[in-house]
């Protein structure tokens, strides 16, 4: 691995590149297979799904609150931070304010937004599919003609687009973190919800991983004193992290924990969770690779959440 430290506001790379010898052609290519596929399954096996005309008019809804969010933190991105003849923002380590901090508010939504769902909508694995598919939608109308054509997709673009990612922005927030992310938790929530009948104990691990690694950034960067680093997900480069965000994902847990606290069947559940969940959710977030800390949090909370469960 190379010795190659990016501190937040670290440009490594740029977007000069031919689009279509990118990730974003392979990512509309996935994206359409991954339509093909859904809709041909709910097609042969829960045709009447296309008949709940509301359940999609809701996702399409909230498909649009994750893009208002999102051109809300491109606008404040602008604000801030300087940008170039193609839109690009040009912030630099010495910036007071960075991407890293909007970014979060799009990953918040991107997560919460789909778990937002009243009883009456239809449940089971193909709703969450579908939903997923439409979250994947909005980071696929941000890949580079599209966002580079419309300053309103730029905008969404420069909410999440952190200078030390560059030129693997949209690909390692796709593969890295989306994608998996949003699989986990179809998979997850349809086991709380099929097996424990405990569906609300979903949103406490991924308000704890929206919120607690949300802010374990701004507050690392500002007060956080002592660092350490870990590798990106394709070991190329390392990242600094510090102590002091990692705390803010383990009072986070605990915090949801106890907002939470009567949706667990006993008071069992309850307390194994406060003795393992928060320190368990710290540790994931301090070894997980730089850009897939998030579905790996994920994976480690929900299946410490659906053991503590399942047993107790």
């Amino acid at each position: 691995m190379q010795d190659n430290v990016l501190m937040p506001g670290d440009a490594a790379g740029n977007y000069d590149k031919k689009w279509t010898k990118t990730f974003d052609l392979k990512f509309l290519i996935l994206w359409l297979v991954l339509f093909a596929i859904l809709l041909s399954w709910t097609l042969i096996f829960d045709p009447d799904l296309f008949d709940a005309k509301e359940f999609f008019l809701k996702s399409v809804v909230k498909l649009f609150v994750m893009m208002i969010l999102a051109l809300g933190g491109g606008v404040l991105c602008r604000h801030y931070c300087n940008i170039d003849e193609k839109g690009y923002i040009t912030s630099s380590k010495n910036n007071w304010f960075k991407v890293n901090y909007t970014r979060k508010i799009q990953h918040f939504a991107a997560y919460l937004v789909p778990l937002l769902s009243p009883p009456t909508e239809p449940f089971g694995i193909l709703p969450h599919l579908w939903e997923s598919l439409f979250v994947l939608f909005m980071f696929l109308v941000l890949i580079k003609p599209i966002r580079e054509f419309s300053d309103f997709f730029m905008l969404q673009f420069n909410s999440l687009d952190r200078v030390e990612d560059r030129p693997n922005t949209l690909k390692w927030i796709v593969l890295g973190n989306m994608l998996p992310g949003l699989l986990i938790i179809t998979v997850f929530k349809q086991l709380f919800e099929t097996y424990l009948n405990l569906p609300m104990l979903a949103t406490i691990v991924v308000l704890t991983v929206a919120i607690g690694d949300g802010l374990a950034e701004p507050v690392g960067t500002y007060f956080g004193k002592k660092k350490y680093v870990v590798p990106s997900w394709n070991l190329k480069n390392r990242y600094v992290r510090s102590y002091a965000g990692s705390a803010c994902v383990y009072i986070a847990a605990l915090v949801f924990l106890v907002l939470f606290r009567e949706q667990f069947a006993n008071p069992q559940e309850f307390w194994s969770a406060m003795i393992l969940f928060p320190p368990v959710m710290t540790l994931s977030e301090a070894f997980a690779p730089h850009s897939m800390d998030t579905p790996i949090m994920m994976m480690v909370g929900f299946s410490l959440l659906f053991g503590i469960c399942a047993i107790l």
